[in-house]
């Protein structure tokens, strides 16, 4: 074994260096004596649980639209802006259907479906679709006056030099009315179809009964869902579907 000396140190102090080197050496050497004859266990990394992915239902065609079904089971379809308004004239509005508009600037344009071979009910139902998606439930309104007319008087050319406001229709002809329509909506959920939806007639099973107030749409729609035992994947969907504006929970279907 070579040894370097520091010449620049004495004798001793030369051995207790090589001493203190001999030390450590001989520390590690037991230490690496343990690791043989106790090798370390290798440690077990978590499993990581999959995430859960909620699977998206698949929506009706109509979903886009305001909807809603009458008691005959009729389906009728409102309009969220002006451009879906133009479309459900322009593409939805057939032979046998009625046309629907509340009487208040901003209600949405309303199609029902065989609306003509409907009943009075049905009839009712489409109209409640126009008001209750309109500003007067925004404003706070209890009732509002609906008018309805078959679709050879509805019309998206205005007369000549006339200017029709978009999203806006021409009416030819006598309307008929509905009038002090009460505002109010039935929200119920529908277990085949996993979703919510709003009638206006008391549906099967579980609903709460709308009437305009003061809670925000948000805060509604998280006390329905408390009430129906759901989670908040159904916000988005529930939101959707609320009135305009503020609301209040008048009753729950016992």
């Amino acid at each position: 074994m070579e040894l370097r000396l520091d010449l620049s140190k004495s004798l001793w102090e030369n051995l207790g260096e090589y001493h203190e080197r001999a030390k450590k050496l001989k520390r590690k050497i037991a230490k690496l004596d343990e690791l043989i004859a106790n090798p370390p266990q290798k440690k077990e990394i978590p499993h990581r649980a999959e995430p859960v992915l909620v699977k998206k239902r698949k929506r009706d065609w109509y979903e886009k639209f305001h909807w809603t079904f009458t008691p005959s089971g009729l389906l009728a379809i409102g309009g969220r802006d002006a451009r879906s308004n133009e479309a459900i004239v322009r593409n939805y509005l057939e032979q046998r259907d009625l046309y629907f508009h509340a009487d208040i600037s901003g209600a949405p344009s309303v199609v029902l479906k065989n609306g003509q071979d409907g009943t009075e009910d049905d009839i009712r139902a489409a109209a409640a679709l126009s008001a209750v998606y309109s500003k007067a439930w925004k404003n706070g309104l209890a009732a509002a006056d609906v008018f309805y007319a078959k679709p050879e008087q509805v019309s998206l050319a205005p007369p000549s030099g006339e200017y029709r406001p978009k999203g806006g229709v021409m009416i030819y002809g006598k309307r008929e009315w509905i009038r002090n329509l009460p505002l109010r909506a039935y929200v119920g959920f529908d277990p085949e179809k996993n979703r919510f939806f709003v009638s206006f007639f008391p549906p099967d099973g579980q609903y709460v009964i709308l009437v305009p107030g003061q809670t925000p749409r948000s805060d509604v729609a998280r006390q329905i869902l408390k009430i129906f035992g759901k989670g908040k994947e159904f916000i988005d969907d529930l939101n959707s579907i609320l009135p305009p504006g503020g609301s209040r929970i008048l009753e729950e279907s016992s």
